[in-house]
């Protein structure tokens, strides 16, 4: 096995989520390495930093961008994928959900709504709100929706300033499609 000090720059590899590419700094070598870790490595130590990247020990992963793309097309792609929520206070929220700029301005319109109201649109207590696949998953109150919405705007702008970055020929990395609230 080989030793190794820090891991970074995680990017998941391919769609299936079986392989992430990162650099590893190696004691062995004066300078981080390409390294590409899967969990069927026959090297224990390419096992090891694919269940730690996995667990989080590094940071979160980037999401796969399929290569050989535009950065437009690079940000269509991590867009149309969506950002998936764990919401540990409140289950029933987790899900994948939209940030297409449609989606984006039904959520800010919302949180503009409670900003200035105190309560959903719909006036009542709890609210529900469609996932990605138009999945209903029920809001318990207006303070889980605004950290929602908060985490859909923070993510999509990470996403705009990568393909910005992307445009002017600058090396970036989109963020993790993961967000918790």
């Amino acid at each position: 096995m080989m030793d190794y000090t820090d891991v970074t720059h995680p990017v998941y590899a391919g769609a299936d989520r079986s392989a992430i590419a990162c650099q590893v700094s190696f004691t062995r070598f004066a300078r981080p390495v390409p390294f590409l870790a899967m969990a069927s490595d026959p090297e224990a130590h390419g096992q090891q930093i694919f269940a730690e990247l996995t667990a989080g020990k590094y940071g979160p992963i980037g999401p796969y961008v399929v290569s050989g793309l535009p950065p437009d097309g690079q940000f269509a792609a991590v867009i149309s994928a969506g950002l998936a929520i764990t919401c540990t206070s409140a289950p029933a929220v987790t899900g994948t959900y939209g940030v297409s700029n449609r989606d984006l301005s039904a959520i800010m319109a919302e949180a503009q709504f409670i900003g200035l109201f105190g309560e959903f649109t719909c006036g009542g207590p709890v609210s529900p709100w469609p996932d990605i696949d138009g999945q209903l998953h029920v809001f318990p109150d207006t303070a889980t929706f605004l950290r929602f919405a908060k985490a859909v705007a923070q993510y999509v702008s990470a996403c705009r300033q990568t393909r910005d970055a992307l445009r002017a020929g600058r090396p970036a990395t989109f963020p993790a499609d993961t967000a918790s609230l």
